[in-house]
């Protein structure tokens, strides 16, 4: 006889001082590809993390003024963010400034 006793663990993940729920958090990804952000335009909820992949022959930077920074991505690295306020959040590479991005965090 096999008896089976289990339980809900609740782990949490922190990035960038926010700790988020593994279990409620939501995630997105947004790859860096072509000079150019894609999808250029996310609708994500309060809570979810997003992180932008540099697939690109070139450098970038995922800047939001006084909102976050991810400094300098090489190819192949990512940056990382949990968005726990509702707005909009516009983005950019600050090596080139014809890259934008925009992110709206919904309730």
């Amino acid at each position: 006889v096999v008896i089976f006793i289990g339980g809900c663990v609740q782990q949490q993940i922190q990035k960038e001082d926010n700790i988020v729920p593994v279990s409620s958090s939501q995630k997105e990804s947004i790859s860096i590809k072509n000079f150019a952000f894609n999808p250029a335009t996310i609708n994500i909820k309060i809570g979810t993390t997003v992180t932008w992949i540099n697939e690109d022959s070139a450098s970038h930077t995922v800047t939001s003024e006084e909102n976050f920074d991810s400094g300098t991505l090489d190819v192949g690295e990512t940056f990382v963010r949990t968005f726990n306020d509702k707005g909009t959040f516009d983005y950019i590479c600050t090596i080139h400034p014809s890259m934008k991005g925009k992110i709206i965090v919904n309730e």
